[in-house]
């Protein structure tokens, strides 16, 4: 009599494949049960294997201890010990994915494939009723909370002070079985990237409009109320902030992106993202634009062009979103992308936004503007040769103006200088990061 493998049968030869035999228990669990012969071959023949007196309680426990949840197949034996066929009943586990050696499996057709980060998240919320920020984290203890981050809350909310376990539960941090779930991790732990190492925001001021010459970067870790913070300073540190005159002694600083369009984008990637997925948050700043790119798709039933009427919400993270719902720094679930989109167009700014290869981006795109640059400037052929340098390579450091126009550091700083007073250049950055771009009017050619 034949077995031959299937959806449902997985032959093993010999019991030296016992890490193969776990890893089909583990693929058939997470899909529908099905069968697993040691003592059979790929064609379905009868080959037998050798029983000893512990060989199935020893089979047992490698499949109990490098399966999780932990698996307790039916095992009987078929034939005599010499030549016997050890068959493996395994039945669908209502909790999935079931993990194998650190892995998640499932049987797809007569094999067993991994499964991608997000699957794995996707099916576990589907038969756990848990997103990812409720799981719990079992490394993650109580004295490993930083107080600071706890008082920084506390503070953002307006909150009295209480005791660390109060506010846990107060703020549903723990599981049922009152253990630290991940989105504490996140929010309080003393060094989260300790526990999810691509728990970071990755911040970029590019030169020109391509991914190619770094000004300015910065990866920043702790925890996510921090790192929001930290990467809006990132932000304003690398763009323009225009000084807009009201009146005799009033002025309006106007920065050159909304700042609650800027706010809402990069607060929406650090509480939605998807942090079982593989990447980091990125911001990316360039002449003509600025993106932020957050690991995850859109909701099934969401789409881009919902994001530009009113929908409702679908916070992958709720835990965390309520938290940060209570440190006043989300104002409304499902209003978000409507305020940045109105925030754009008072400021003249174009927002695009992307679902696409696993990653979902929202981008600010400056509209071109047609300006006219004041007759009578009186610059040299080396700084005019500067400018045509700038608008190919997008910025210049005084350094590299040295090295390229073969002038001393004071003489560099001087033309330099000179072409910012006459509002052709702008100076940003500062300390190794200072590089001089073009104005509106120094995008103008002669």
């Amino acid at each position: 009599m034949t077995h031959s493998e299937s959806e449902l049968i997985e032959n093993k030869t010999s019991l030296n494949e016992w890490r193969e035999v776990v890893e089909s228990v583990a693929a058939f669990a997470t899909s529908k049960g099905g069968t697993v012969l040691v003592g059979v071959d790929p064609n379905g023949k009868r080959v037998g294997v050798q029983i000893g007196r512990t060989t199935i309680e020893d089979l047992a426990n490698k499949i109990k201890t490098n399966t999780d949840p932990p698996q307790y197949p039916s095992i009987s034996v078929d034939g005599p010990d010499h030549s016997a066929v050890i068959v493996i009943l395994v039945e669908e586990n209502p909790i999935k994915p079931v993990w194998a050696f650190g892995r998640p499996i499932k049987r797809v057709g007569r094999t067993n494939q991994r499964l991608s980060r997000e699957e794995a998240q996707r099916m576990a919320e589907a038969t756990t009723g848990r997103t990812w920020d409720a799981l719990p984290c079992l490394e993650f203890h109580k004295e490993d909370v930083e107080k600071k981050y706890v008082n920084d809350f506390l503070r953002r909310a307006d909150l009295q002070p209480v005791p660390l376990p109060t506010l846990l539960k107060n703020m549903s941090l723990l599981t049922g079985e009152n253990i630290l779930c991940n989105g504490t991790v996140l929010l309080f732990a003393r060094n989260p990237q300790q526990f999810f190492p691509e728990a970071q925001v990755k911040c970029a001021r590019f030169a020109g409009t391509t991914s190619v010459k770094f000004l300015d970067e910065q990866t920043i870790e702790g925890n996510i109320m921090s790192q929001l913070d930290n990467a809006l300073a990132f932000v304003k540190r690398n763009t323009q902030q225009e000084l807009r005159i009201t009146g005799k002694v009033e002025r309006d600083v106007i920065p050159e992106y909304p700042e609650e369009a800027v706010r809402e984008a990069i607060t929406n990637a650090v509480c939605h993202r998807d942090y079982s997925a593989v990447g980091t948050v990125q911001i990316r700043i360039y002449n003509d634009r600025m993106e932020v790119w957050n690991p995850g798709m859109l909701p099934q039933d969401l789409s881009v062009d919902t994001l530009f009427t009113d929908h409702p919400s679908r916070p992958r993270n709720p835990k965390i979103a309520q938290v940060l719902h209570r440190a006043r720094i989300i104002e409304h679930w499902g209003t978000g992308t409507l305020r940045m989109i109105k925030a754009c167009k008072e400021h003249d700014i174009k927002p695009e936004f992307v679902s696409e290869i696993g990653m979902f981006r929202v981008r600010l795109l400056k509209k071109e503007k047609a300006v006219s640059r004041p007759t009578g400037y009186d610059i040299t052929s080396r700084q005019r040769e500067c400018l045509e340098y700038i608008r190919a390579e997008g910025a210049i450091t005084t350094r590299e103006y040295m090295k390229r126009y073969d002038v001393g550091e004071r003489q560099a700083l001087k033309d330099l200088k000179s072409l910012v007073d006459k509002r052709l250049l702008e100076r940003s950055g500062s300390g190794r990061s200072t590089h001089y771009k073009l104005t509106d009017a120094g995008l103008v050619r002669d």
